[in-house]
């Protein structure tokens, strides 16, 4: 069940981040919070510090929204699960210009399950 509900989470994540929805998003995350890019750590300690970047993706890419290509969940217990997955960024007429692959924890804190860490290969 905890496998479930973690990648619920994921997905309400990704649909608040593809709404530039930056309350929904902070929502569906756990404080502190870690990005993890390659070999660069950004450590997010509240929920004021952290910001939705798909603004900026606009700008300087072009992007549209991003979707999961798979998700599979590698560990899992009753409060922490570790989903190894992959997904795509797409610009607006449905053009899919990058594709990366990471590893997202996500654990259930205060009764509800949000991410904590995300570590992607760009």
């Amino acid at each position: 069940m905890s496998d479930i509900e973690a990648k619920k989470a994921l997905e309400e994540f990704l649909a608040a981040f593809n709404a530039q929805d930056q309350e929904g998003a902070i929502a569906k995350l756990h404080f502190p919070f870690f990005w993890i890019i390659n070999n660069r750590v950004i450590f997010v300690p509240e929920p004021s510090k952290f910001r939705v970047p798909s603004k900026e993706l606009a700008e300087s890419e072009g992007w549209h929204r991003s979707e999961f290509d798979f998700m599979e969940v590698v560990h899992a217990s009753e409060e922490k699960v570790h989903i190894k997955l992959a997904y795509s960024r797409y610009k607006a007429d449905g053009t899919r210009y990058a594709t990366h692959q990471g590893l997202w924890i996500v654990i259930k804190k205060d009764g509800r399950w949000g991410l904590t860490c995300q570590s992607n290969f760009m």
